[in-house]
């Protein structure tokens, strides 16, 4: 009997508030799938982030326009996660490091489990609630603009993630552990700013969310 080529699974993991998603969201999913080529794209809405404000749209809402936002995504099988929303309405807190736990449990432990982030949030990862122990159970992920240095991130994060760098090819052969930074993102949109402009119906705002979720987002007055 030869020796199996087969590599472990690859899941490649966008978590985030989604309120509203937008071409942001997307182009980091993008990225980071042409980086990782992962079997699966598992998107996870939060709940009620511990480190921000109250939701405008509804869990409902934000769901039904990341299915709208990624109706025509072709790049990988994508499934959304309603685990952190599941959690939110038990009551309880929801953390990155509680969601990566419960996904690895689903997928094992041999399966490459990568966690997607945008430069905004690598900037603020020493904030995250028991962010060292994210490597223990995952790959970290993060794609920014080029030009991005993680110089501008915390002295520890930054020493961290430096000493944990790796391909796309390596991190998809491995558990948790590595870091990637990809300096290719062509879009980077303040969620906060794109709220303000869809209440203010500024123009601008029909190029940085998609036609389908903007026709829903006006259908049904979210913001």
């Amino acid at each position: 009997m030869g020796i199996s080529n087969l590599q472990p699974r690859c899941v490649l993991v966008l978590g985030g508030s989604f309120d509203p998603v937008h071409i942001g969201h997307i182009a980091l999913a993008s990225s980071l799938t042409q980086l990782l080529m992962p079997d699966e794209l598992r998107i996870i809405p939060a709940g009620q982030p511990w480190q921000k404000s109250a939701l405008t749209a509804t869990s409902e809402q934000r769901v039904s326009m990341l299915k709208l936002a990624f109706e025509d995504w072709t790049d990988c099988p994508l499934y959304i996660d309603e685990q952190e929303i599941q959690r939110a309405e038990r009551q309880q807190s929801s953390y990155t490091i509680d969601t990566l736990r419960q996904l690895r449990e689903e997928l094992g432990a041999e399966s490459s489990l990568n966690f997607a982030m945008g430069a905004d949030q690598l900037l603020n990862l020493h904030t995250w609630h028991q962010w060292r122990d994210l490597f223990e159970v995952a790959n970290l992920c993060a794609a920014a603009r080029p030009g991005y240095s993680l110089k501008i991130a915390s002295q520890e994060v930054a020493k961290e993630w430096q000493n944990r760098l790796m391909s796309g090819k390596e991190l998809r052969s491995r558990p948790h552990g590595g870091a990637a930074l990809e300096p290719g993102l062509a879009v980077d949109v303040s969620a906060t700013r794109l709220r303000t402009e869809l209440k203010q119906h500024n123009p601008t705002m029909r190029l940085l969310v998609p036609h389908k979720v903007l026709d829903y987002i006006q259908q049904h007055s979210i913001y």
